[in-house]
Parts: C-alpha cells; sequence; structure tokens
C-alpha cells in the first residue's frame, strides 16, 4: 500500500476525532445567543446599560462574538488540543498516539477548561474596555458559560458514541473490554445541565425580559434565536442520552443473553462514566465466566464432570470424608512393562491415550465415574451418590462394554500388537473425600472394597480371564442382569494382605 494511501486511511479513521473540533463555531453561537439574551434581559426598556453592552457584540443574533476575539481564542486552543491528530495523520507515531488517547480520555476536563479561559479573557477585556461592564455582564458571562457546558455534554457525547471507527483505529480490541483513564460528568450531571442549559435557562430568560418589560423589537430577534437554537440541542441531547445510555444498556441486556447462550462476548468501552463501569463490570463478569468453564472443561479432562458438580453442590471443601455404597473397578493392561520398553516415550503416550479412547467411554455410558489413570491402569466407581443406582450391575454391563471396545481397538491397527487386559469388580463401602491439603486437594475414594478390587484386578493372570467379579458384586448384580451376561464361579481365592479368601466369579 502507498504512502499517500495510508495517509488516507488515517485521515479517515481520525475524521471523527477532527468533528469534535468544530465545538468553536457552536460555542460561539450558543454564548453569543445567551451573553445578549442575558444582557437585554436584565437592561428593560431600550437604551440602559445592559442595551449598550450588548451593541458590542453587533446587536441581535449574537453573531458578533463568534467571529471576535473569544471565537479566535477558542479556534486557537482547540487547535493546539487537537494538533497531535493532525500529525499523527502525516506521521504515525506511537507516542502521538498516546497523546490523542489522553486527549480524548480527558475530553471532558479540556473543554471546561478551555471555556474558562476564553470566558475570562473575554470579561477582562469588556472590564477594560470603554464602557462599564457593570453587574449584568458579569451575570451575562456566568450565563454564557452555563449555556457552553451544557452543550459540551450535547455535543461531545453525540460524538462519543459515535466513534466506533475511531476507536478501533486508537486501541487494540482488548483495550476497548477495559476501563481506561480519563474524567467524564457523571450521567445525573449530564442531564441535569441539559434541562438547566437548553429548558430551565431559557424560559428564566424570557420571564426576566417580560418582567422588566423589554420591548418585542428590542429583544425579539435575539429570543426568538435562543429558543431555536435550544430546542434544536435540547433534542440532539436527548439523542446523545439515548446513543449514550439507551442504547449501550440495551447491547448489554443482548450480551447477557448470548453469554447466557454460551457466546462470551464482551462489550466495548468508549467513555468513562456510570455506563463504562457497568460494561468493565460486565467484561469482567464474561472473563470470570468464561476462566470457569476452561477451568472445568480442563478439570473434566481430569476427573469427572459428576464429582465436579458433587464438589460444587457441596459448597465447600473440607478434608472430611463420607461413607458411600459403591462398585469398583480396576482395569490394567496384561504384560504393559515389556510392551512398553519396546516404544518410545512419545509412541507409548500415543498408544495409551488411543487405547483409553477405546475403552473409557463403556464407563460413563454405565454411569460410571472415571476417578483417576494410574498409567496403564484406570480406576472407575460406580455409587448412586455420583448417579449409579444400580451400581453392581452397572459395573459388570461396563465391564462387558470395555471387552467389545478392546476388541475394536485390536482389529484397528492402532496396537503396536494384539492388547489385552484384566478388570476387577468388587462392590461395599468405601469412603470418598478431598485427600491433601487445602492448598492442594484430590478427591478419591479409598478403603478396603478398593483395595479388594484392585486385588481382583491381578487374579486375572492366575485365573486366564479378563474380567472378574467378587461374590458380593455378582449377587447384587445378577437380579438386574438377568440372562443376558453369565458368571462362572472360579472358587476361593487368598488375595494379597487378606487373611480370608474371598469367593470369585469370572463374566462369560
Amino acid at each position: 500500500m502507498s504512502s499517500s494511501q495510508n495517509k488516507a486511511d488515517r485521515k479517515k479513521s481520525l475524521n471523527e476525532f477532527f468533528n469534535i473540533l468544530f465545538i468553536p463555531f457552536f460555542l460561539s453561537w450558543v454564548s453569543g445567543a445567551f451573553f445578549n439574551m442575558t444582557m437585554l434581559a436584565l437592561g428593560g426598556a431600550p437604551g440602559g446599560t445592559a442595551r449598550g453592552l450588548a451593541d458590542i457584540n453587533a446587536g441581535g443574533t449574537g453573531f458578533g462574538l463568534h467571529f471576535g476575539f473569544p471565537f479566535g481564542l477558542m479556534c486557537l486552543l482547540v487547535y493546539l488540543w487537537g494538533r497531535p491528530a493532525h500529525l499523527y495523520v502525516t506521521n504515525p507515531d506511537e507516542l502521538l498516539k498516546a497523546k490523542i488517547r489522553r486527549r480524548l480520555g480527558n475530553i471532558y476536563r479540556d473543554a471546561f477548561l478551555m471555556i474558562l479561559i476564553v470566558q475570562a479573557v473575554t470579561m477582562v477585556l469588556f472590564s477594560a474596555g470603554d464602557r462599564p461592564a457593570g453587574h449584568a455582564a458579569y451575570i451575562a458571562f456566568a450565563v454564557a458559560f452555563l449555556a457552553q457546558a451544557a452543550l459540551l455534554v450535547v455535543y461531545i457525547d453525540a460524538h462519543l458514541s459515535k466513534q466506533k471507527m475511531l476507536m478501533r483505529a486508537l486501541y487494540a480490541p482488548e483495550d476497548l473490554a477495559r476501563l481506561r483513564p480519563g474524567f467524564s460528568p457523571p450521567i445525573y450531571i449530564k442531564i441535569s445541565t441539559l434541562v438547566i442549559g437548553f429548558a430551565i435557562l431559557p424560559f428564566l430568560l424570557i420571564y426576566t425580559a417580560f418582567q422588566n418589560r423589554v420591548p418585542w423589537e428590542t429583544i425579539g430577534g435575539d429570543m426568538t434565536f435562543m429558543i431555536f437554537l435550544s430546542s434544536l440541542l435540547l433534542l440532539n441531547g436527548l439523542t446523545s442520552v439515548y446513543n449514550g445510555i439507551q442504547k449501550p444498556l440495551d447491547g448489554l441486556v443482548d450480551r447477557m443473553r448470548r453469554v447466557a447462550g454460551g457466546d462470551y462476548a464482551k462489550s466495548r468501552i468508549y467513555f468513562s462514566d456510570e455506563v463504562a463501569y457497568l460494561k468493565a463490570g460486565f467484561n469482567d463478569m464474561v472473563d470470570g465466566l468464561k476462566e470457569r468453564e476452561e477451568l472445568q472443561d480442563t478439570f473434566g479432562k481430569y476427573l469427572s464432570i459428576e464429582i465436579a458438580r458433587e464438589l460444587i453442590h457441596n459448597k465447600k471443601v473440607n478434608l472430611g470424608g463420607e461413607d458411600m455404597e459403591a462398585a469398583v473397578m480396576f482395569c490394567d493392561i496384561r504384560n504393559f512393562t515389556p510392551l512398553s520398553e519396546t516404544m518410545s516415550a512419545g509412541s507409548l503416550v500415543d498408544f495409551l491415550n488411543k487405547y483409553f479412547h477405546y475403552i473409557t467411554p463403556p464407563i460413563a455410558e454405565h454411569n460410571g465415574v472415571i476417578n483417576k489413570f494410574l498409567g496403564d491402569a484406570v480406576m472407575a466407581i460406580y455409587t448412586p451418590t455420583l448417579g449409579s443406582g444400580d451400581y453392581a450391575a452397572d459395573a459388570v454391563r461396563a465391564a462387558v462394554g470395555m471387552r467389545a471396545a478392546l476388541a475394536e481397538f485390536n482389529s484397528s491397527g492402532q496396537a503396536p500388537g494384539r492388547v489385552e487386559f484384566g478388570v476387577g469388580i468388587h462392590c461395599g463401602k468405601l469412603v470418598a473425600g478431598n485427600i491433601g491439603t487445602k492448598a492442594r486437594l484430590e478427591y478419591t475414594f479409598i478403603g478396603d472394597t478398593v483395595n479388594i478390587a484392585s486385588r481382583l484386578e491381578s487374579k486375572t493372570r492366575d485365573f486366564d480371564t479378563d474380567i472378574i467379579v467378587s461374590a458380593a458384586a455378582m449377587e447384587r448384580a445378577r437380579g438386574s442382569l438377568g440372562g443376558g451376561i453369565k458368571f462362572e464361579p472360579l472358587g476361593k481365592a487368598a488375595l494379597k494382605g487378606k487373611s480370608e479368601t474371598l469367593e470369585i466369579y469370572k463374566v462369560v
């Protein structure tokens, strides 16, 4: 892209900023109209002191002021204020962009200071002139200042609420979602100033003029112009209120609906007022919800969603445990050590991921919860607390489903050789709880039931079978399973660490 094209694009992006610089024209019209009207309203009969001072403004419609010294001084101040934007068009320096941001963030403060400076200098010139100013002139200056302040609220809000292209040019998307330093009058001040400046103040001036019996031929032109200007600016101010308050609130309502549907869209912040704080709070909420969803998604990869919900529903984390009835399943790959020694680390992890991808879905399909992966082994829990009402039967059904899934995995050609596993199932009482410290906890299951299920998995090698269940698990599951799944007794087996033998069955 050519340099001239880049310059044109920068100028286009800053057009909304340059439009703000036209404010001296409007300020001069408003200042002249309200100054003249105040002087005439306070002057009473024609020819008085007030009328003489009003003549300084070229009489009538207030256009004298906006072509005089105050207008020139305001133009100079506004030019100096907006100069970084003009320089940036030619030289896109980041320091200049930072200056534009600061100027825009403090536009209300700077604009009020400019009005004060112009009004103060103009008042000094009036006082130093050959016509005495008097109290009427000072009142007129105060009224003109108030009218200009009201205009600032109307004009600046009207432009800031539409400057989407400018804000995108000055700020990155992530910056637009955050509060930025700057000053903006509170909303109630904006609305109050608008009503006082262009509704109450004109009415008071007209009332004062009639009280002082100012002839219509003296005041008619100024009054008509002031009423026209006030009406126009009041309507424009109501549009600014809509664009600066109502429209952003409607946008927030729409975004809340989108967030409820899972679309975490943030709101752009253009102002520094109460609506901006509301938007910033909304954006913080969106970040929090998004982070929680990501944590839940990550958490769910390491712990089942059922356990996550259980922890959330508890409303607190404590180090205690609870007793529950459950079936425990252990599943382990046979002869894994020799198999792993022939594979690289990357190939081994890839193999295990593919293996678990096949054999773990039946666990969830039958209301089971994967508690942990132990290398090539997986431990699953079936309990009414976590959604498995018929926990023993669910565990057996899942084991049979895992057997079919393993056969599918072997036939897929993704394994380095034929893979076999052993599954042990036992049911009884166990303890579930958060083990560790408050800084680092693991929700897990402990107890004799867990140990026995692990020992039964080891026995599958001795009995040359793939699924072994204890007599307790078989008796509890048989009624629900019917004749669909058959058991074959294996007798009593001695388990490591247990003094008594345990009656066991294999799943045919």
